[in-house]
């Protein structure tokens, strides 16, 4: 099976092609290896700064090895190795079920890789540590608790979605046997074992800890759906609209919206009304096939069961994964990774409570419920491999080239997130010969002094601003930058470009006259 998923995963790779989803684990990546600051760092923000020494360790054995890149590699193979043991190993179950579930499986894996991610890493090897802590053998269970306390490292916040949704199934299972139970308060008193390591790291450093609560309520703004519902009557006093809406778009001026101020902005956001926070679930319309079919799944298991207890399970198990999506909704963004993240555990839930009935119209009608969401998964694969393929295109036609033009002593600030980074392959994140300061969660970042505190670095010599062809614009984000700086500064400003092509500029922010 190893043998299997190891080559499964290198023909994925080849073929998706393989690429990180967004620029925050490329960003992650240069921090461990030392392309960013030049050292290796284990301050890796969204990552536990155990996971992140580890990494420093072995890029310290070596730079010629992505080793962010190849332990998400080996973590995948593993879990998805562990979860189809445990599908195939399963006892009372027919082959044609364990065949459909087993497909479902490696067709949202296929999903995951051609996205790669820390987060639906996290949750995929939580997933398979919560299916060990299901098996009957000690040394199984113990390496659950090994695999889930990984996950959480990563992302612990996926992780722990993943726990909370296994955690049913798993009490379901143990039921009052406690001795099984002790793996479990092992695992928790791990875990937290972990984030208070974490939290004390950042705490005993000033800097790492203003950066921390700062980021954490950025990033509680920037994904709260009720944070666009404000108007400038509605903001903190002294807090201006300009800054805030810049705050909105990922490049807030660190000056003016400081840690006070984003505590004051973050008291009026947590305050609306919870009518206005029911508004925003016309958001989950976007996963309603996946949600329909399985809906049709679960009802076709609960129509042909005949045990009660487990009847009862399926009800209320899926009045809470339904209120688990609605409570996430209110006041965030369900991003589609998190939703993966919630589709695994539901649908092992739903392999270990499979009726052992029998039936054509239930056979035929489960398999054809599985058979769709193999299709949508398969399409949507399909469409995310497409946009892979474009965005290394432009990145290789549009921005790279201008990238290699900027001075090897510069400092190069990006506006908003559309220089393509992930484009990169994952293998051997591209080497910079400049330093790399950019806004949104590494506003504050401690990386980043002095360049990183106020818009007011910006008209450094030696600072390049790398933006799309709206910066000739009225209405571009570099034009509003430009504008903050005079109002709060005093200091009118002019943009000059350095170098461009048809999309984007490298351009620099020089005083006026």
């Amino acid at each position: 099976m190893l043998a299997c998923n190891i080559a499964f995963f290198a023909v994925m790779a080849m073929v998706m092609p393989l690429a990180f989803e967004e620029n925050d684990d490329v960003v992650m990546a240069m921090i461990a290896n030392g392309s960013y600051s030049g050292v290796p760092d284990f301050h890796l923000v969204y990552i536990n700064v155990i996971y992140g020494y580890v990494l420093t360790l072995l890029y310290g054995l070596t730079t010629a090895i992505e080793w962010y890149t190849l332990s998400f590699a080996v973590l995948h193979i593993l879990s998805m190795s562990i979860l189809s043991y445990c599908v195939l190993t399963t006892p009372n179950r027919a082959k044609w079920e364990r065949v459909l579930w087993l497909l479902v499986l490696y067709v949202l894996w296929v999903r995951i890789i051609v996205a790669l991610q820390f987060t639906t890493t996290a949750g995929l090897t939580c997933l398979a540590g919560c299916a060990l802590l299901l098996r009957e053998s000690k040394t199984a269970r113990w390496t659950g608790v090994l695999f889930v306390i990984i996950g959480a490292l990563i992302r612990f916040m996926a992780a722990g979605l993943v726990g909370v949704l296994m955690a049913p199934i798993i009490v379901y299972t143990y039921r009052l046997n406690w001795r099984k139970y002790i793996a479990v308060v092992v695992l928790l008193t791990a875990v937290v074992g972990c984030r208070v390591a974490n939290k004390y790291v950042y705490d005993s450093d000033p800097e790492w800890k203003y950066y921390r609560e700062y980021n954490q309520l950025r990033a509680q703004l920037t994904d709260n759906p009720n944070a666009y519902k404000l108007r400038a009557e509605q903001l903190p006093e002294g807090v201006e609209w300009s800054d805030y809406k810049l705050l909105l778009q990922f490049i807030p001026d660190p000056e003016q919206i400081d840690l006070p101020t984003i505590r004051k902005i973050s008291a009026v956001v947590g305050a609306v009304p919870f009518r206005e926070q029911l508004k925003n679930l016309h958001r989950l319309d976007k996963y309603a096939v996946e949600v329909g079919i399985l809906l049709a799944l679960l009802i076709l298991m609960i129509l042909t069961t005949g045990n009660r207890s487990k009847y009862i399970f399926l009800i209320l198990y899926s009045v809470f994964v339904i209120a688990l999506m609605i409570h996430v909704s209110l006041d965030g963004f369900l991003k589609n990774r998190v939703f993966l993240c919630m589709i695994l555990p539901l649908l092992m839930t739903d392999f270990m409570l499979l009726p052992n009935t029998t039936g054509l119209k239930r056979r035929w009608g489960i398999a054809l419920a599985m058979i769709a969401l193999c299709g949508w998964y398969g399409y949507q694969t399909y469409n995310q491999r497409v946009y892979v393929q474009y965005k290394q295109l432009y990145w290789s036609w549009m921005q790279q080239p201008l990238l290699e033009r900027v001075p090897e002593e510069a400092t190069l600030v990006t506006i908003g997130s559309a220089m393509l980074l992930e484009a990169n392959t994952p293998w051997h994140i591209w080497p910079y010969d400049f330093n790399k300061y950019t806004m949104g969660w590494l506003t504050w970042i401690p990386l980043n002094k002095p360049v990183g505190h106020s818009y007011r670095a910006l008209l450094r010599e030696d600072v390049y601003v790398f933006t799309d062809r709206s910066y000739e614009q009225e209405k571009g984000k570099l034009v509003d930058v430009c504008r903050q700086i005079e109002q709060h500064y005093g200091v009118p400003t002019e943009i000059q470009w350095k170098c461009r092509n048809g999309r984007h500029a490298i351009v620099q922010i020089k005083v006026r006259g």
